[in-house]
């Protein structure tokens, strides 16, 4: 019989370890700029330039690898069975379903079977399905405030209300911006900019954190009694 509280430890074991070597990697980013700041402004420049695209690349990294191991706890869920088959509520068969309706509007008949035989296995010969992390995990490689909003909603994840949508927006204007080879940030660097790089390692800091608190909020919803 499955273990409801050591799911639940082990899901949270997973997201503290997934935040942990983040955490660390973008304070020793900020130590390194502060320590050089006065030293070279152009190799500050650098990694100015290279802390905003790791900062971004920890904020969009974060968000699909906390809801994977959220998915990773679904699947034992249902697969020992914890959530009956009869009991699944639409936001599961909504994540179970989301491959299987996209082949469903796929213009040739094979794919659109593939869809059929998944509806018919779970409906008809009760097979427990499982939520497939790279089909409902889309962040389409720009997790614009948009973006965000509705990966939240589909894993019934409480929105994050302090979050603020014109910062994530310049944070992937920003981090695009140096992807594309402009030179943003690339002279000049004062205390101003380096201040406003630092807020922003400590602002993405504490949102994966909430991230992670209401992911685990929302997997002790499940447990019954």
């Amino acid at each position: 019989m499955l273990n409801f509280d050591s799911e639940l430890e082990k899901l949270e074991e997973n997201l503290n370890r997934d935040i942990l070597w983040r955490k660390k990697e973008l304070i020793n980013l900020k130590n390194e700029i502060d320590s050089k700041f006065k030293l070279n402004n152009q190799e500050v420049s650098f990694l100015i330039r290279g802390t905003i695209a790791l900062v971004y690349a920890h904020w969009e990294g974060s968000i699909k690898s906390q809801l994977s191991s959220y998915i990773k706890f679904l699947n034992v869920l249902l697969k020992e069975k914890y959530i009956e088959l009869d009991n699944y509520d639409n936001e599961i068969l909504d994540l179970i379903f989301q491959p299987a309706i996209k082949t469903l509007s796929h213009n040739t008949k094979e794919k659109r079977l593939k869809g059929i035989e998944s509806f018919r296995k779970l409906y008809f010969d009760k097979e427990i399905l499982k939520i497939d992390a790279n089909e409902v995990i889309d962040t389409k490689s720009n997790l614009s405030f948009e973006v965000l909003s509705k990966l939240f909603d589909k894993f019934k994840v409480q929105q994050l209300d302090n979050i603020n949508d014109k910062f994530i927006e310049q944070l992937l204007k920003d981090r695009n911006s140096i992807a594309h080879g402009e030179r943003k940030y690339s002279k000049n660097i004062n205390e101003d900019i380096k201040k406003d790089i630092e807020n922003r390692i400590e602002r993405i800091n504490k949102l994966i954190e909430i991230v992670k608190n209401n992911i685990l909020y929302k997997a002790q919803s499940y447990k019954k009694g």
